[in-house]
């Protein structure tokens, strides 16, 4: 048997983690970092991935100015919170208290919500809270809401509850030295959805990151302007909805994009492999966890794609025309279905629309057509149980066809048709 497969040597740790032999050692005997096993023989120090896990966060910690003895202390007390989290999690299992939230909510009951919360935290580190209890049940929730069974008023007082309760959890973290790496977090332009955004910041607070947390629906210009005057390690974007991802078009640009390592995350990007490769920064990784762990590797990417002169050309007429061709396809479809006001009035549809318009913009923006289909799949799911037959919808998408076609020169429609075509279905034919 090979020691690897016992156990890792420290010219492994070295090797994985970039640290020196010289340099592991004396963290070693100094601040007890990294913890390795003996062999068998009582000849070899034995590493294992957490030695490695400890090692990287050290070596953050070191890179961005913070003393070794004050990261080995942040690490040591980072390791008691996991430690009495496991001692007392047998008290009540995690999916009791997710079970207990979920149903405080589906009840409207605040009272009950906000004491399950508080007790959650008293019993689980913030880390198991937030993904082992918030995340799935605010899900669950969403999920309720898609089949009519939740209202958009309960989606909002969860929502709401949740986010008090985190920003409180944030706000009560010890403060971290003024050297240690700095983050922006923001949610993309006109996206109005903070609550991954809130757990992702506080996990970040808790792996000593200061973080300076913007919130909903940054302008672009804005920060920029915050990354000019402090400088951060890097800026965090969190996009949800297509809203939020046509937000971010004007980054495709070199020029808009501000001088930070920019990284994304959330829903949009966790279901469109294909869009990562043409984000105008990186992408943190499909989960909470794995975007806070990913920090640490940040460096500013050095070129970023690009569409093409006519595909910005076009996107920049959907974009400024939006609201015109929204009003044109209002009226189209109002006066040709005067029946309709029992379940899409003026305002659905109008919403509708401009709905579908930011999705063809990132669509072609982004080089992601695969957003169609996705946007296809919602409307199928969502629409029924809110009384919206695919009849109805079928008629709203060709008359938006129509509208477009009108709107657009032949070779710029040859951009999008595409596009469209991939939204309709043959039960959606009127």
């Amino acid at each position: 048997m090979t020691l690897d497969s016992m156990g890792l040597t420290i010219k492994t740790v070295a090797e994985r983690t970039g640290i020196s032999v010289h340099t592991l050692r004396a963290w070693e005997r100094r601040y007890g970092v990294p913890s390795p096993n003996r062999g068998a023989d009582n000849r070899y120090r034995l590493y294992d991935d957490a030695d490695i896990a400890d090692v990287l966060f050290l070596k953050q910690q070191v890179e961005s100015g913070v003393a070794p003895a004050q990261a080995s202390l942040i690490l040591r007390q980072r390791q008691e919170q996991s430690a009495r989290a496991v001692m007392v999690a047998s008290a009540q299992p995690i999916e009791s208290v997710r079970a207990a939230l979920l149903e405080s909510f589906a009840r409207s009951d605040e009272t009950a919500a906000r004491q399950i919360l508080d007790e959650a935290f008293a019993l689980y580190s913030p880390e198991q809270v937030a993904l082992q209890i918030i995340e799935p049940t605010m899900r669950m929730i969403g999920d309720k809401w898609l089949r009519n069974e939740m209202t958009v008023w309960q989606e909002h007082l969860a929502s709401n509850v949740v986010q008090q309760k985190l920003f409180s959890v944030l706000q009560s973290q010890p403060e971290v030295s003024a050297v240690s790496p700095h983050l922006v977090a923001a949610c993309a332009p006109s996206e109005e959805h903070q609550l991954g955004l809130v757990i992702f910041a506080l996990l970040a607070r808790r792996q000593g990151w200061r973080v300076s947390y913007l919130g909903q629906g940054t302008p672009l210009a804005d920060i920029s302007h915050l990354s000019r005057q402090v400088k951060p390690n890097a800026i965090v974007i969190s996009v949800t909805t297509v809203v939020g991802l046509t937000g971010l078009i004007p980054w495709l640009d070199a020029v808009n994009r501000p001088a930070t390592a920019l990284v994304f995350g959330g829903r949009m990007l966790n279901l469109l492999p294909t869009l990562r490769a043409h984000l105008p920064g990186d992408y943190l990784g499909d989960n909470t966890l794995t975007a806070v762990r990913n920090l640490g590797t940040i460096k500013m990417r050095a070129e970023c794609w690009s569409p093409s002169k006519r595909v910005l050309n076009v996107v920049d007429l959907l974009q400024t025309q939006r609201l015109g061709i929204a009003g044109k396809v209002v009226a189209e479809f109002i006066a040709t279905s005067p029946k309709v006001h029992r379940t899409w009035d003026t305002a659905h549809v109008n919403y509708a629309t401009l709905f579908l318009l930011d999705s063809l913009a990132c669509a072609l923006a982004f080089d992601v057509p695969d957003l169609m289909d996705l946007q296809h799949e919602w409307l199928k799911e969502a629409m029924p149980p809110r009384l919206v037959m695919p009849q109805l919808i079928g008629k709203h998408l060709q008359i938006f066809a129509d509208v477009l076609y009108k709107t657009f020169t032949k070779e710029q429609i040859r951009l999008f048709a595409p596009l469209i075509e991939r939204m309709k279905n043959h039960t959606y034919n009127p």
